[in-house]
């Protein structure tokens, strides 16, 4: 019995430390500190697939020291897996926690306004990076004008500002997949005939302050792309 213990904490172990090394997302190498070091560096940083490995493999543990057989834990671990990938999850545990329409919708407008909260901050902290951004790119342009361009100290800012770009759009797609996730729940508490229109309206205001940060991204992809360092 202990060495089936240990087999399956090895592999559920296994499993959540998977999860954390493929995460997914881009790398923060040469990304200004700022962004990486800020409060909200955190936020919209963890793929679906960490959250899945982690949460199924500390729920294989439990059901192995719970007593349940070890064929069956590791299979209830690779099935939780799936479930966690998508609001299906989110959308059942709330269905079953919250009966009561109402209650449940007051839960997922609060929940979607602590999103709203937290893109929200990270488009200030990116507007203050970018900002910056764009007036590198302002002195690299004057500089290729008049000839006066230090092609090694402008390559090593162009590096900077394009991982500043891409950890940006790898956290704007972070977000866009939650805002599709609560689409998507809006749209199956619809249909059971919940009344959703205060969850839609919270919804258009996650939307809109994504927006602002992608405008934001776009405007420097654009500045960054007219400057050419050969």
């Amino acid at each position: 019995m202990m060495n089936k213990i240990i087999v399956t904490l090895t592999l559920c172990i296994s499993l959540i430390l998977t999860g954390c090394q493929g995460s997914g997302g881009v790398s923060s190498r040469n990304v200004d500190p700022a962004l990486t070091k800020s409060n909200t560096a955190k936020f919209f940083s963890k793929s679906a697939w960490q959250s899945c490995a982690v949460g199924a493999g500390l729920g294989g543990i439990g059901c192995m020291l719970a007593g349940g057989k070890t064929g069956v834990c590791l299979a209830s671990a690779a099935v939780g897996c799936g479930v966690l990938m998508g609001a299906n999850y989110y959308l059942d545990s709330k269905r079953a926690e919250y009966a009561n329409d109402e209650m449940r919708l007051d839960v997922y407008i609060q929940d979607v306004q602590k999103n709203t909260y937290e893109v929200q901050a990270v488009t200030e902290t990116a507007k203050a990076v970018l900002d910056k951004n764009l007036a590198t790119l302002k002195v690299l342009n004057n500089q290729i004008k008049n000839d006066t361009l230090n092609k090694k100290q402008a390559q090593n800012d162009l590096t900077q500002i394009d991982a500043n770009i891409a950890y940006l759009r790898d956290k704007l797609k972070r977000m866009k997949k939650v805002e599709n996730d609560w689409v998507s729940i809006s749209s199956q508490e619809r249909q059971s005939g919940v009344r959703v229109s205060k969850l839609d309206q919270q919804i258009s205001q996650l939307h809109k302050q994504i927006a602002v940060l992608e405008n934001q991204i776009n405007l420097v992809t654009k500045q960054r792309s007219a400057v050419k360092v050969s």
